[in-house]
């Protein structure tokens, strides 16, 4: 898990510094765009909140809520959009389990790791890297209360 977060951290420093910003809410990326952050953001959040529920007794939050808090915080929306989008990205799609993507997102390059050690590992990143179960709780805390509470939709520009 340490290992992916340090090549993210490495890559967005060695990115070439020609490339123009990224345009948050499409999600296409054009020519000379640079990567989106916006999909770290969410990986991260999606791991974060499978994390909690898995192994700190948070209650499920549906993707669908994480999906729609990112997006807003990246000043996209309307809310009745985003979720429409989100239901059309995921007609057809494979449901996961908690357990199927926290194996995705963080061991992905060890497919084959006993569950027993994908625990032993998770339960040491939460305590050694995350801030134990309380910062995992918490910031699950504060998805619930985005989405519960959105921001007003059109923003208003910027003074």
């Amino acid at each position: 898990m340490r290992s992916a977060l340090i090549l993210v951290v490495l890559a967005s420093m060695l990115m070439p510094k020609a490339l123009h910003a990224a345009d948050y809410c499409d999600d296409k990326i054009e020519p000379g765009e640079s990567p989106d952050g916006k999909a770290m953001v969410m990986l991260g959040s999606m791991l974060s909140v499978a994390l909690a529920e898995r192994y700190c007794g948070a209650p499920p939050t549906p993707p669908s809520q994480i999906f729609v808090v990112v997006e807003e915080g990246h000043g996209c929306g309307p809310r009745a959009r985003l979720e429409a989008e989100y239901k059309k990205r995921m007609e057809g799609a494979e449901v996961m389990t908690t357990d199927d993507l926290i194996r995705n997102l963080a061991f992905d390059d060890e497919k084959d790791i006993p569950q027993a050690e994908m625990d032993r590992r998770a339960k040491a990143a939460i305590e050694g890297e995350l801030g134990g179960c309380s910062e995992l709780l918490k910031m699950q805390q504060q998805f619930l209360e985005s989405y519960r509470n959105p921001p007003k939709w059109p923003h208003e520009p910027e003074k």
